[in-house]
């Protein structure tokens, strides 16, 4: 049956082939698992680099600064970018934090590409230099590139980041992702947890929508967990200051500045508010 499918409809074949796993194998081998940093991190060292590959529309950052929030040290954690000019930057910061016992996150390091050989040559001092502090850490992020270091790879512990594929597996990795401390932080509990789980819906479906092609976007548009998060604590802020629900104003700020900031079309924006107001509305709070 695959191979009909791959003579006629090649188009479907990866899909068929997931399904074909999840006959064959069961479901859990083609979910994908939400990340947790609590069971990886223990397995780095001073010498060992965290290393996320990237997919598009991916971005790890936030996962970061709330694992350093949860180990008490995002005061003691550095993020820059990588681009042109901040190669002498990174290095300086790596080596301030390998005295002090830092976090250093270095994000985008595929925009970096004449700078990977001195990065080489850091990671692998790490080991053999015996000022650095035990409790350093060096995170890094990148796209799959020919010349990202394959020494640095082979002395990392990589991790794969992507979207989640599906509404199931979105849900419960944005769900696992939200503290207990969040749930509670609200002081209109009841409307907060009813407008979070919709907002989550929300999210999940913008994403799911961009595998249907022009179906579902006129223009592919890269929401990741930034858009989210902003948008969470934007209904958290109007929620604590506000008596009654400003739902006009939730709409707005959510609809065609968190999210619409990355719209360009004027029919996907239509889409978009549509959708909104079917998460964002008085019966989402009724029972």
């Amino acid at each position: 049956r695959l191979l009909v499918v791959r003579a006629f409809r090649p188009e479907k074949l990866i899909e068929c082939i997931t399904e074909f796993i999840a006959y064959e194998m069961g479901r859990e081998y083609i979910e994908q698992t939400p990340l947790n940093l609590h069971t990886i991190f223990p397995e780095t060292t001073r010498a060992t680099p965290l290393v996320f590959v990237l997919a598009s529309g991916a971005d790890p950052m936030s996962t970061i600064i709330r694992f350093a929030t949860e180990k008490a040290y995002l005061e003691r954690m550095h993020a820059i970018s990588l681009g042109q000019g901040q190669g002498p930057l990174a290095a300086q910061l790596i080596k301030d934090a390998c005295a002090n016992g830092d976090w250093v996150v270095l994000q985008n390091c595929h925009l970096a590409k004449s700078w990977m050989p001195k990065l080489q040559k850091i990671v692998e001092t790490l080991n053999s230099s015996d000022e650095t502090h035990r409790d350093f850490r060096l995170w890094l992020t990148s796209m799959p590139a020919k010349y990202f270091p394959v020494p640095v790879l082979q002395a990392s512990i990589k991790i794969t980041f992507e979207p989640p594929k599906g509404m199931r597996a979105n849900l419960k990795g944005t769900w696992s992702s939200i503290s207990e401390q969040q749930w509670q932080r609200c002081s209109k509990p009841y409307e907060w947890r009813k407008l979070l789980c919709g907002i989550t819906f929300f999210h999940a479906v913008v994403q799911e929508r961009r595998k249907f092609g022009p179906l579902g976007w006129n223009i592919r548009y890269e929401f990741n967990n930034t858009d989210l998060e902003m948008s969470m604590e934007t209904l958290r802020m109007f929620l604590d200051e506000q008596p009654e629900i400003p739902w006009d104003a939730l709409l707005y700020v959510t609809g065609q500045i968190n999210y619409g900031g990355r719209v360009t079309d004027d029919w996907d924006r239509r889409n978009l508010m549509v959708m909104l107001r079917r998460y964002y509305c008085r019966e989402i709070i009724v029972d």
